[in-house]
């Protein structure tokens, strides 16, 4: 026994030896590892980038806005993120419910669960080739998915040729191409003269239907939701056309009443009759008096869906719709210009809504299944009333009077742009005006003054109009130009690199609350959207108070703008600076 004991214990003590050897080293390579980078972290000595989770937020955007983390940088995303909409992640929307589309609809995720960190751009990535080249040719690399290609090839929407996607301008009901199928629509509609300027086109595939309508000098805001085709939208943005994100589900789309001259459905599927009509409502909630609706594809003339057809045509005769045609699978309705009609309907008809009710208010609205009241809205807004494009650009309209003194104010803000814009353009070395602007947003649009200064130019601009103030978005609709309700303190609803120039005219009043005087959110997280949205190499031009655009400067560094701060037009009133920064191209 005891020889047996002698030749064990060697091997037992070996054996120890090494486990408690590894154990000892696990212990000390975690505090190693823990406080070491907490070291480097505190004293800023080591790394010159943050990667903030989201239980730090709040002490990361303090020292960021204060200065004390400068000159770090914010650090990129993932790579799985270069595509990251934070409001349409399949993710959150997959637990969310089918019924009426809602889980396909926007849906935020609150501050304190979105990651603090710049989306980088795909491997290969180029700048955008230039207007108009782009609108039949744009670099692979820069959104490598093929899904549509392969699928809807055929059909003439886009195909593959060397590192390019090439866009032939067809779509599932043109095959032959958009302008082959607008011809036709000519033959009923008037789109030339100026008469149609403002369209919406549903469910719009890659846009070329709004791509080739800019050659009538129509302007058209495509949209469609994130679905299996996965990139719609960021095709039609790369293009240079105006679009984003967007599904007709249970609320009303962001767009105030009676905006448009013309709404184009082309397969859009979208079922106008479900739910009392509530899709069909909404479009009427959208369409000037005297304005056109096409549908082309289901359920006109469809073969077995006969039924859905015949209740198409039953819910626009009881909205007093005069059938133009029936060409094909295309049809083509007028909305009337009064609601004698409607007035006169059965108890079985959709009901008129209240008065009270604004028929504008769209921001996270609920849909409604009552006709809003033309009457409701003073003045003139229906088309054949308002003047022609481009004469309605610069004429105040009669919905300016939401705002007091409307006409005046109008007047005012008209001129301001003008000389702001002039401005710009010759002081502050901006490539306004140039083939490297394209997509343009205004953040905080009012009038549209801006973006009117600009109409000379080949850009189109998206006037955003936050929903906390006045909603002045059917004033720039009767003039003539496009635009969303948006809150700032939310991520918008476009995919990452879409825009080349971003105006923000008082970024402070967009997070800040009116009433409280506090902020709503905060200029760290704007300012990392912002950077989402703007293409690398792309130009951001903020106009503030001077201790604004100091926290803005700030903020910028941590983003990786390279930015100048400058003097305000000479002329200027508002006794504020202007910060200028360019997104740097970063991998």
């Amino acid at each position: 026994m005891r020889g047996l004991s002698l030749k064990r214990a060697p091997r037992q003590w070996r054996l120890w030896d090494i486990l408690s050897a590894a154990l000892l080293a696990f212990v000390f390579a975690f505090f190693f590892v823990v406080f070491g980078s907490w070291s480097s972290s505190s004293s800023g000595s080591v790394r010159q980038s943050v990667i903030i989770a989201a239980k730090d937020r709040g002490r990361v955007i303090k020292a960021l806005e204060s200065g004390t983390l400068a000159p770090r940088h914010i650090e990129a995303c993932p790579s799985d993120y270069v595509d990251h909409m934070p409001c349409e992640d399949p993710r959150r929307s997959s637990q969310l419910s089918r019924e009426m589309n809602y889980y396909r609809e926007r849906h935020c995720p609150p501050p304190d669960e979105t990651p603090l960190c710049l989306i980088p751009p795909p491997k290969g990535y180029k700048i955008p080739i230039q207007w108009p080249g782009s609108l039949t040719k744009i670099w692979h690399s820069n959104m490598p998915h093929n899904k549509i290609a392969q699928r809807k090839g055929h059909q003439g929407w886009m195909k593959v040729e060397g590192p390019y996607f090439m866009f032939p301008g067809g779509g599932t009901m043109f095959p032959d191409g958009a302008g082959h199928y607008i011809e036709k629509l000519k033959k009923y509609i008037p789109l030339s003269g100026g008469v149609i300027r403002t369209a919406l086109d549903m469910g719009c595939g890659v846009a070329s239907f709004g791509g080739s309508l800019l050659a009538e000098g129509i302007l058209t805001i495509s949209f469609a939701p994130r679905d299996s085709h996965k990139s719609q939208i960021q095709f039609a943005l790369e293009r240079g056309i105006p679009a984003f994100v967007a599904m007709l589900g249970t609320r009303r789309l962001p767009f105030p009443a009676f905006a448009f001259d013309f709404v184009h459905c082309s397969r859009c599927l979208i079922p106008f009759t479900a739910y009392n009509a509530t899709y069909f409502i909404e479009v009427d909630r959208l369409l000037r008096p005297g304005g056109y609706l096409v549908i082309s594809g289901p359920p006109v003339k469809w073969a077995k869906q006969e039924k859905e057809w015949a209740d198409l045509q039953a819910v626009a005769r009881s909205l007093c719709y005069e059938l133009i045609v029936v060409d094909g699978n295309t049809a083509i309705w007028k909305k009337p210009t009064g609601t004698s009609c409607i007035s006169n309907q059965n108890e079985n008809r959709p009901q008129l809504c209240d008065t009270s009710q604004d028929p504008s208010t769209a921001w996270y609205y609920k849909m409604k299944t009552c006709i809003n009241r033309i009457i409701s809205i003073k003045g003139a807004y229906a088309v054949g009333e308002i003047p022609n494009w481009p004469e309605r650009l610069t004429k105040a309209p009669d919905r300016a009077s939401i705002v007091q003194d409307g006409t005046y104010t109008f007047e005012t803000d008209r001129e301001k742009w003008e000389r702001k814009v002039a401005y710009y353009k010759k002081s502050l070395n901006l490539k306004l005006g140039t083939p490297s602007v394209r997509n343009v947003m205004d953040a905080n649009a009012f009038f549209g003054g801006f973006a009117a200064a600009l109409s000379p130019d080949p850009v189109w601009v998206m006037n955003v109009v936050p929903p906390h103030m006045a909603l002045t978005l059917s004033v720039i609709y009767d003039r003539g130009l496009i635009g969303v309700y948006h809150d700032w303190c939310e991520p918008f609803s476009t995919y990452p690199r879409t825009y080349d120039f971003i105006h923000v005219y008082g970024i402070d009043s967009l997070i800040k609350d009116r009433g409280l005087r506090k902020n709503r959110c905060t200029l760290v997280d704007m300012m990392v959207e912002l950077d989402r949205i703007l293409r690398p190499e792309g130009t951001v031009l903020i106009q503030d108070s001077p201790e604004v655009i100091e926290k803005v400067d700030l903020v910028a560094q941590a983003v990786r703008w390279k930015t100048v701060i400058q003097e305000n037009e000479p002329e200027s009133q508002d006794g504020g600076k202007i910060l200028v920064a360019v997104k740097e191209f970063w991998t």
